[in-house]
């Protein structure tokens, strides 16, 4: 009898066991509708003038689209890719600029990493996305390289 007891619960823990690696290897669902949070943010200047903004997330692992639109004192900004989180390359050509684009996973972060062929200096940016406070904050971690245009930023939206 102690037998099936030890049997049973080594069945059990390794159900339970299994079901805590299922869970802890899901990756975030970045879909939503983001509000910047212009306090929360810290940006560089440059990327200081965004006065409000709002991204639109659709993510279905591995298909990732992103749309945001930023206001500023000048003009408006909208920015938009949609890419699958395996990593590879994808060339593209925008108003005569040629550039790289990649998704992938880092753990639980989602990397965007970007290079722009521009005739006065290329230019490459990372984003590192994550959710945090328990999914109602999306955070955006910003590498800005090149053109004499180098910015770390830090981009705190808040779920709508």
């Amino acid at each position: 009898m102690a037998v099936i007891r030890s049997l049973g619960f080594a069945v059990f823990a390794c159900f339970v066991f299994g079901a805590v690696i299922t869970v802890a290897q899901a990756k975030p669902d970045f879909s939503g509708e983001w509000v910047l949070n212009r306090s929360a943010s810290k940006l560089s200047p440059g990327a200081d003038g965004m006065q409000s903004g709002v991204v639109k997330i659709e993510h279905r692992d591995p298909a990732f689209r992103y749309d945001a639109e930023f206001a500023s004192a000048t003009a408006p900004i909208r920015y938009q890719f949609e890419l699958q989180s395996d990593g590879r390359d994808v060339a593209a050509t925008q108003k005569g600029l040629e550039s790289v684009s990649s998704l992938r996973w880092d753990g639980n972060i989602l990397v965007f990493t970007g290079r722009i062929k521009r005739p006065d200096g290329d230019l490459t940016i990372i984003f590192r996305y994550e959710l945090v406070d328990g999914g109602r904050r999306l955070r955006a971690v910003e590498e800005l390289r090149g053109r004499g245009r180098d910015q770390d930023n830090v981009w705190i939206f808040d779920r709508k």
